[in-house]
Order: structure tokens, then sequence, then C-alpha cells
């Protein structure tokens, strides 16, 4: 009888130990939960204000470049980047930056189509924003919820955004010389037939008919050059803002050498920059549209003065016309070997030292290394297009390389 009673003794204290062991485990347990779920929620919570935090810097950055671009008052330019990052709220409260960390610069390409910011670079085309909590920074740090579990009662996250709102300023720079009556077979005097627009002067011969007429609307090489041009146009037109854009036409001074003896110039402005803000891109596509098809009309005299052409864009891009801040690029086609004025390298030492970037097409000509090595000494991009499949994919690159706004 002492022997089961001794046993039922042992039996109940070791269920006593299980039970309370089990009571220790679980309250372990619920502990280690505790701490977890205020982990998880403080550090959903830290994603968030992170979040909240770039956002606003976003915000910030790509206002004081818009205001940059607009105006070009540097000065508004960071007040309005602290006015929309105050705008947005971080940890429920507005972001409150110092215009000390407002930096402006400039984006350069760094090569691979990528962009860079260089802090102080001018003229200045971009907005950095480098936003800090707590510490000397005008916004707090951020209470954790569960801080004292965790031993941590505040985090300071920071974010930086980078906005460029790239004013792009665009001359396109057409080659308007005779051969651009050719057709497309890259065979020089050889004409599209059938040219509704064909001069009724015969007593030259067939050869000179065709030079005293205008182009072919459709298959000479202008007409070709027409359709490569609003190709860059669609493209253009889906960034925004979109670019401004102006028309040089180039070729020798010439004189028809039949009555009326009409004088042809090297070079004309036939579309500048648009004057006011309330031109919109669609209304400055219709004037330059309108002055390519009206030389559609007219004939086309005189050689390849490239550096007349070139040299009249380059100073339209930086006269009284042109914004201080802008981009400046000059598009260049010609389908001839320059063989008048300044030599392609001269040109392009001019405009680099102006700082207007140069992108040349060349059509149905075999490479040509100065025309190359102009476009690359400013930064420009050189294409050889063989056919008109090409001289259209070189338009679209040249419209989609023309980065408006960049934020990183």
């Amino acid at each position: 009888m002492k022997s089961n009673r001794k046993f039922q003794l042992q039996s109940n204290l070791l269920a006593s130990r299980r039970r309370g062991a089990a009571m220790m485990l679980i309250l372990g347990m619920l502990f280690v939960f505790a701490i977890a779920a205020a982990i998880t929620v403080d550090f959903s919570y830290m994603q968030l204000v992170r979040t909240e935090l770039r956002v606003a810097t976003d915000s910030a950055a790509k206002a004081g470049a818009e205001a940059l671009a607009r105006t070009e008052d540097v000065d508004l330019a960071r007040s309005e980047a602290v006015r929309y990052a105050s705008m947005n709220s971080v940890a429920g409260q507005p972001l409150a930056i110092a215009e000390s960390d407002v930096i402006l610069g400039r984006l350069v390409e760094s090569g691979g189509g990528r962009w860079q910011f260089s802090p102080g670079g001018f003229p200045p085309n971009a907005v950095r924003v480098d936003a800090n909590t707590g510490g000397d920074a005008l916004h707090p740090a951020i209470p954790l919820h569960f801080g004292r579990i965790l031993g941590r009662s505040t985090f300071t996250p920071r974010s930086e955004a980078t906005a460029g709102q790239q004013q792009v300023e665009v001359c396109l720079c057409l080659d308007r010389s005779g051969s651009m009556l050719f057709d497309m077979t890259g065979v020089d005097y050889e004409y599209a037939p059938n040219n509704p627009y064909l001069s009724n002067f015969t007593a030259w011969g067939d050869m000179w008919r065709n030079h005293l007429s205008a182009p072919h609307p459709t298959q000479s090489r202008w007409a070709v050059l027409r359709g490569a041009v609003q190709i860059f146009y669609d493209e253009a037109a889906l960034y925004t803002p979109a670019p401004k854009t102006s028309l040089v036409t180039w070729a020798s001074d010439y004189t028809m050498p039949i009555s009326p003896g009409t004088v042809f110039q090297s070079a004309t402005l036939n579309v500048g920059l648009p004057q006011s803000d309330s031109t919109t891109f669609a209304q400055q596509r219709s004037l330059v549209t309108n002055a390519i098809n009206s030389l559609n009309t007219k004939p086309m005299m005189g050689g390849t003065h490239l550096s007349a052409g070139v040299d009249l864009a380059v100073g339209h891009l930086t006269g009284g016309q042109s914004s201080s801040f802008s981009n400046k690029i000059v598009i260049l086609l010609t389908d001839g070997q320059w063989n008048a004025g300044r030599t392609p390298q001269q040109v392009g030492t001019d405009a680099r030292n102006a700082g207007v970037v140069i992108h040349a097409v060349t059509m149905l000509t075999n490479l040509q290394n100065d025309v190359r090595q102009m476009a690359e000494m400013t930064g420009g991009r050189y294409y050889s297009t063989t056919n008109e499949t090409e001289l259209r994919d070189a338009f679209r690159e040249l419209a989609r390389s023309l980065p408006i706004v960049i934020v990183e």
C-alpha cells in the first residue's frame, strides 16, 4: 500500500514537472513570437517609410528640374524642390529638407547610352535631392513602434534622387544640293522617271532638263528624306517635353544659268526655333514640314558647302532665340562629299567649343571618315545609310536618343 502511494506521489510530481516545462516552453515560444511579430511590424513600417521617402525625393527632384528648365533660375529650382518635398509625407510628417540638400549639376553621357550626374556642371540641366533624417537633418529620426523591445527606438533612412529635365533644341541641317534630285540607285545623274515637276527647258539635253527641275515628289532623294524627317517627328512626339526644332537647308552659292537667274544661297535658316512657349510641338512640326514640302516644288542647285550649313545651324542654336540651359543638337544630313568651305574637323571643333553636339547622317555615299570624326569629336553619332530603310532607322534612332527626363 505504501509502495503504491509512493509511486503515485512520484508520478504526480513528474507530471507536474512536465506541465511546468511545457508552460515554460509555451511562454518562451510566445515571447519569441512577440519579438518576431514586433520585428515584422517594424520592418514592414521601415520599408513603408523608405518608400514614402523615395517618392518624396523623386517628386522634389522632378519639380526642381522642371523649374530649372522652365525659368533657368537656379534659386527657384532649389526652392521648388524644397516646396514639393514638403508636399509629401514621410512617417506622417511633411518631408523637410534644406536648400543645401538640393544640388544642381549637369547630366553628361558616360557611354553606352548611360547618363551620369556631374555636380556643379554648367550650364545646369539636372537637380539632385539628398534627403536625410535624424542627426543634423531637418527631418527628425523615425520612431519605431517596438523600439524598446528591439533596443532601438528610431531609424534614420536616407534617399537620393536625380532628375534632369533635358530641354533639347534641335536644328535639322539638310543638304539641298543638286544631287538631292537624283533617285535612290546611288548613281550620279540618275533621275526618277515621270517627274510631274519636269522642266520645259530642253535646249541643253535631258540631263540639264532634269537638273533644272524640282525633285520627283516620291522617288527623289529629297522625297525619301522628307519621309525620314517625319519618322523623326513621330518618335520625338512621344517624349514630354518634346524637343524644340528648327530647320537649316544648305548647298553652295549658285545662280541658275537660265532665266530668271534665280540665286541660291549656300545656307538658309528656313524655320527658326519657336519664339514662345505657347508654340506647340505640333505647330513647329507643321512649320518645318511645310518648309521641306515647299522646297520639293523648286529646283535644287549647288555643291556641298557643308560648313556653311553647320555653321548657320550652330549659330542659331547658340543665338538669341535659344535657351541658355538647353542641350543643343544639330542633325546633319548629306548625300555628298564636302567640296567647299572649311573642313569638317574645323566645323566640329567650333561646334564642340560652342557646346553643340552634331549627329551626322550620310546618304548613298561611301563611309565618310571626316564627317564621322566631326560628329564624334562633338559627342555625336555617325550613320552611313545606303537605302531608304536605313535612313529612316537612323532618324528614328536619333529621335529616341534625345533623353528628356532621367531619374536615378
